[in-house]
């Protein structure tokens, strides 16, 4: 038998074994020399955005933002009602289109400067309800108010104060619920009709009306008075449906999850160009595409619950999986 190499402790164990056994030195931490030289701001990169340096957080100007464009929304707003005053409807009109382009834009600036916060959500809700609940039931009340109607002369401003009036409550009755279920609400849906895309279809729908009185198959009917003051009129019935879905059930796609800017960002800028050239070739009838977007947006969310209340109906089992035997 051959004895194990070595004697005492390392008995059964080479000397390289022994060498590799022993704790290497503790190797010194190299000084970090461009500790001093801290790289800029605008050449980082957020982790969410697949960087791997922290960012700083946002600075206290950088919450003063996605406030400027709620303050402009606001301004834009008051403004339209002013001008629906003066009796410049249209131009009012176009101003509560403005307020809703700074709305939709407020929210991704906040995001992106990560500058969301509760006073930012209060203060949004209010702006809002002034520019899509106040601003256009003040618009269409005071425009109906000046057209002359030999069919309800008595009813007819009773009717109009009635539907902005419900279009107005129910308007912050959407913020109220918003608010309250900020927190809990689902986050690809909004819970009921959003009071921009009420307002929006409720101003569209007017310039859509005026845009189609003055077409010359419209102007040369016996009856051209009548027919322009019809479809002024049938402006009331579609606030009283606006009214109605925001407080409803019905979900609505959110924008942000509509248009995925973050996934296909080369998609989303070959798809803004496209809008903005066809929107300038085809700006004298901006009214008919404005009016068709929103309309679409309201037709894709009550096709999407009906589908829905089909299914949950008719085939309460089509998405169970079967039993053995049942295939």
């Amino acid at each position: 038998m051959t004895p194990p190499c070595g004697t005492g402790d390392s008995v059964g164990f080479s000397r390289a074994e022994i060498r590799l056994s022993k704790p290497l030195p503790q190797l010194a931490k190299p000084k970090k020399r461009w500790g001093r030289f801290r790289l800029r701001r605008r050449d980082r990169v957020a982790p969410e955005l697949g960087g791997s340096l922290p960012d700083d957080p946002p600075r206290y100007s950088h919450y003063i933002l996605p406030n400027l464009f709620t303050s402009a929304s606001l301004f834009l707003a008051l403004f339209s009602i002013v001008k629906s005053a003066e009796g410049e409807f249209i131009m009012a009109s176009w101003l509560i289109i403005g307020a809703a382009l700074c709305d939709v834009i407020d929210g991704p600036v906040a995001r992106l400067t990560r500058t969301a916060s509760s006073f930012g959500l209060q203060y949004d809700s209010l702006a809002d309800l002034v520019a899509f609940g106040v601003a256009p039931a003040f618009l269409m009340f005071w425009h109906l108010q000046g057209m002359d109607d030999t069919v309800l002369p008595d009813h007819a401003p009773k009717l109009a104060l009635g539907a902005c009036a419900l279009y107005a409550i129910c308007s912050a009755i959407r913020l109220a619920r918003f608010n309250v279920q900020a927190d809990t609400a689902e986050k690809r849906y909004f819970t009921g009709l959003p009071t921009p895309g009420a307002a929006g279809v409720v101003v569209t729908a007017y310039l859509f009306v005026v845009w189609l009185g003055n077409l010359p198959v419209i102007a040369e009917l016996e009856d051209a008075a009548w027919v322009t003051r019809t479809l002024h009129r049938s402006i009331l019935f579609l606030m009283v449906g606006m009214a109605l879905l925001m407080v409803s059930e019905v979900p609505f796609m959110k924008l942000k999850n509509i248009v995925q800017v973050s996934r296909k960002p080369f998609n989303t800028l070959v798809f803004t160009v496209l809008v903005v050239c066809v929107a300038i070739v085809l700006s004298d009838h901006l009214p008919v595409l404005l009016f068709g977007g929103f309309a679409l947006y309201i037709i894709g969310g009550l096709w999407g619950e009906g589908r829905r209340r089909f299914r949950r109906r008719f085939r309460p089992h089509a998405h169970e999986p079967l039993e053995k035997g049942e295939a």
